[in-house]
């Protein structure tokens, strides 16, 4: 395969969209998407020394997400219990065990082309965090970690090239990602 000599440099993230059980909930106010995946090195030592270097990707990761969301979007990912509470009470404790979700996005480039991105298995890795200014100017952006996680296929992080791609995958990943949309057929 021939490698494109096209560059695509991610300028903007306009668009997040939370698969949550059967619901989808866009995230259209995003301060920064920032993603770092993990590897192993495998290393081959002859006597003594190292003959032979591998990285490989372990499909896992960490997504650090600053944006504006929907307060039920982010007490349900938060697992922010409100059975048993009079109305409008939520608590986080215990019993708050944070659900896997789904996560896609819309990439941009500084000259407007697109890119498509999802990440399958998704968990949030931190608890509710907030912080106020008195006085601030700006209306602070929640900041949330996700840990991500590789799917059935082995893969954890999905990019789709919109010029290659064919049309159900670019109609149906962003509301119904799933690892089955983008399997070659056999």
């Amino acid at each position: 395969m021939a490698i494109k000599t096209t560059v695509f440099s991610e300028y903007e993230v306009r668009e997040l969209v939370v698969k949550l059980d059967t619901e989808t909930c866009p995230i259209g106010c995003i301060g920064s998407l920032e993603e770092e995946t993990e590897v192993i090195q495998i290393t081959k030592k002859c006597r003594g020394v190292v003959a032979k270097k591998r990285t490989r990707g372990t499909g896992s990761g960490t997504l650090k997400l600053t944006a504006h969301m929907p307060r039920d979007l982010y007490n349900r990912l938060m697992a922010m219990k409100s059975d048993k509470l009079k109305p409008g009470v939520t608590a986080y404790g215990r019993s708050s065990v944070h659900p896997e979700f789904v996560l896609t996005g819309r990439v941009f480039d500084e000259d407007e082309k697109e890119k498509l991105k999802a990440w399958p298995v998704c968990v949030m890795n931190t608890g509710p965090a907030s912080k106020v200014e008195n006085g601030a100017e700006e209306v602070a952006e929640l900041e949330v970690e996700i840990g991500f996680s590789p799917d059935e296929n082995g893969f954890g992080h999905y990019e789709c090239d919109l010029e290659d791609a064919t049309e159900d995958v670019k109609n149906a990943w962003m509301e119904s990602f799933t690892p089955e949309l983008v399997k070659a057929a056999e």
